[in-house]
């Protein structure tokens, strides 16, 4: 690692006249070779050379205030000696390669440094003593004429052929006094004249230096006690300033307490008053609690005769009470046998109609009222109970008993969503289905009339259904989709019908239906078995004829063929308005994904499906009189027991969604019941309906 070199003070810069003092951190130490300069070389420029070595900077915390502080010291010890001063500070491996290279890199000429350390000196001292100043001695540039001193008196000096200043006064003097026994000639004195008086003038010399040192020495210890005794004189002041605050403190406290006494003293004689008050009622007193005690035995007595009365009222409530409880136990059978004859489909409770009721409802099973049919059984609208609902006529065949068809029935009851269509009951003697009526009937009818926006929002929809069957303990698959089991409300909301009928009818063989196995997947009619990759595959056909309107048997090479040719503006149904082109190529990539063959390289539901079908509803601009539509609060978008729009949507074991604060407060009041349709719940575990979230989050967006 090289060496850096920090000139502190540019103003020493002019090296032909100033002398440079090696210095250590030890101020104490070098401080003799501060006051030798001084004294020595008056009439030169000084600068301060400090090394700082580069391991320093690992051990001390704050290696650049130290320096700087050690240097402050030094030149405030040449300040008070009347000497201006300038510092240069460098970094090196080690103090004697960094003075040896300052001297080599500014071209200096005069140098004094310590000799060795002063704990090695001795008055006899010629040699140098110190590795370092050895090192500087033998390296040094020949052009540096370096004194080498320790505890102010010159031990070394190291010439070269140039001319240096004077050193000292001491030897000015010498230096005098020898001119002038030159210039007196050889002919007044003798060579052994000359050479005792040279001696003299020498030891003079020396004297006078000494002296002066020891003067310099003085005068540091004297301003050294000064200001030690200036630093008592400041203590010794700021522990009187204590002491005087203290005493303060304590008269204060004091007076408080003089204070606080004499206000004891006061309310002692206030209290020695009342006392003495108290003495002379006391006849009055005694006289009064005697007249009490005659008083209490009279109270006793009525007491005891309370008592009696109390008992006999006590007895005469409890008789009442009994009759009472009887009476609302009574009027509480009646009015469960009441609400049960009035019980509607309006309260969401599972109804099981006789027979009788189901040939009433269909008008004796009318073909006008017949609204669908297939293999899996004809369907009619009818009243049923004053309400509006649709009647599912089931094969009889199967091994299915009647008690068993209920069970299952009533288990696919209590999965609600809001786009689901909910069975409110169940016909065991018919082998019948009730379901909610829905005025629009199926997609597969409506498919043309609607515009893509809705189309987009109808698949969100199936897919938010779907996910909450998949996600639903336990698990449910439809395995039945099309677009004719995808029924449309009054307000075109979408709702999946035909849940879970496999489950109540047996296995039905669609090899002779095209139109209706094109949306199975393949590995249900190869194998029977349905997964979640089922209804992936069905909601894949589905998504693609919501796109194009093309049959089911053709859709998906149509697609394929169209993507594949750029030409998918051919295969686009466009009656379903202006389709933003390049988010409506997603969706039929999309779809195409989910009728993969295999099964592991279809999309989720959650992470793909309904995530790009959100991006795609948010992009839907629709026309002024959509958006006042739109204003309008959905039904399903309020709590049923707060009834507001919810922020924070949970579904419940009912199958009802409800405020997330809502359905805790009501769990966690002690109810086992749903609020929808007091029958009890299966667990008071909360699902959360992220789908009808964001659709809740779209429809604050838009309005």
């Amino acid at each position: 690692m090289g060496s850096e070199v920090d000139v502190i003070d540019e103003e020493f810069n002019d090296v032909n006249n100033t002398v440079f003092v090696a210095v250590g951190r030890n101020v104490k130490e070098s401080k003799s070779l501060i006051l030798w300069t001084v004294q020595n070389f008056s009439d030169m420029k000084i600068c301060i050379l400090h090394v700082k070595q580069h391991a320093q900077l690992i051990t001390l915390l704050d290696d650049n205030f130290s320096v700087s502080k050690v240097l402050n010291e030094y030149s405030l010890t040449l300040s008070q000696a009347g000497v201006h001063s300038g510092k240069v500070c460098i970094e090196a491996n080690n103090v004697e390669t960094g003075i040896v290279q300052t001297i080599r890199l500014h071209g200096i000429q005069w140098l004094v440094m310590g000799a060795a350390s002063e704990k090695l000196y001795s008055k006899d001292m010629s040699e140098l003593k110190s590795k370092k100043a050895m090192y500087v001695c033998q390296q040094a540039p020949t052009s540096c004429q370096i004194w080498f001193a320790c505890k102010g008196h010159l031990i070394y000096t190291r010439r070269n052929g140039l001319n240096f200043p004077p050193p000292l006064e001491s030897q000015d003097s010498l230096v005098q006094s020898l001119s002038a026994m030159f210039l007196e000639g050889p002919q007044r004195l003798s060579s052994s004249d000359l050479k005792d008086r040279v001696g003299y003038a020498t030891k003079d010399a020396e004297k006078s230096k000494q002296k002066a040192f020891e003067e310099s020495i003085q005068r540091w210890k004297a301003e050294e006690d000064a200001n030690e005794a200036l630093s008592k004189s400041e203590a010794s002041e700021k522990s009187l300033m204590e002491e005087i605050e203290k005493i303060k403190e304590i008269e204060v406290t004091l007076t408080t307490k003089t204070q606080e006494l004499k206000s004891m003293k006061n309310q002692r004689d206030q209290f020695i008053k009342e006392l003495q008050m108290v003495k002379d009622q006391k006849p009055g007193l005694v006289d009064r609690i005697s007249r009490a005690r005659d008083t209490e035995k009279e109270l006793e007595e009525k007491i005891i005769q309370a008592v009696n009365l109390l008992i006999t009222f006590k007895e005469r409530r409890d008789n009442l009470q009994d009759r009472l409880d009887s009476a609302r136990r009574q009027i509480n059978r009646l009015a469960k046998h009441v609400y049960e004859e009035n019980t509607n489909l309006s309260h969401a409770e599972f109804c099981k109609p006789s027979f009788l009721e189901i040939v009433e409802a269909t008008q004796d099973f009318n073909q006008s009222l017949k609204i669908g049919e297939g293999k899996r059984g004809s369907v009619y609208k009818g009243i049923l109970r004053h309400f509006r609902v649709a009647i599912k006529m089931l094969p009889s065949l199967g091994s299915q008993g009647d008690a068993e068809f209920e069970h299952e029935a009533e288990i696919l009851s209590r999965i609600r969503h809001p786009n689901l269509v909910t069975l409110v009951g169940v016909c065991p003697e018919t082998r019948s289905l009730i379901y909610e009526y829905l005025e629009n009937g199926s997609l597969e009818d409506q498919l043309t009339s609607l515009q893509w926006h809705i189309r987009i929002r109808i698949c969100s929809e199936i897919c938010s259904a779907l996910i909450f069957l998949h996600g639903s303990k336990p698990q449910v698959i439809h395995g039945n989709l099309k677009l004719t089991n995808i029924l449309l409300d009054s307000n075109q909301v979408s709702k999946l019908s035909d849940l879970g009928i496999n489950r109540l009818i047996p296995d039905i063989s669609y090899n002779n239906e095209p139109e209706v196995s094109v949306y199975m997947d393949p590995e249900i009619l190869e194998s029977g078995k349905i997964s979640v990759s089922s209804d992936v595959y069905s909601f894949g056909v589905i998504l693609l004829r919501i796109l194009t309107g093309r049959p089911a048997l053709t859709v998906i090479n149509d697609t394929k063929c169209a993507l594949e040719n750029g030409s998918f503006g051919t295969v686009l149904d466009l009656t379903g308005g202006d389709w933003p082109i390049e988010h409506t190529k997603e969706l039929a990539h999309l779809g195409l994904r989910c009728c993969e063959k295999n099964p592991m390289n279809r999309p989720d539901f959650v992470d793909d499906i309904l995530t790009k079908l959100e991006t795609m509803r948010i992009l839907a601009t629709v026309s002024t009189a959509e958006s006042e539509k739109h204003k309008r609060i959905p039904s399903y978008f309020v709590c049923p027991i707060f009834q507001e729009v919810m922020e924070d949507p949970y579904i419940a074991a009912d199958g009802f969604t409800y405020e997330a604060d809502a359905i805790k407060g009501w769990l966690n009041s002690g109810h086992k019941t749903s609020p929808m349709t007091n029958l009890k719940l299966d667990h008071c575990d909360l699902l959360p309906n992220h789908a009808l979230s964001y659709a809740i989050q779209e429809w604050q967006q838009h309005s």
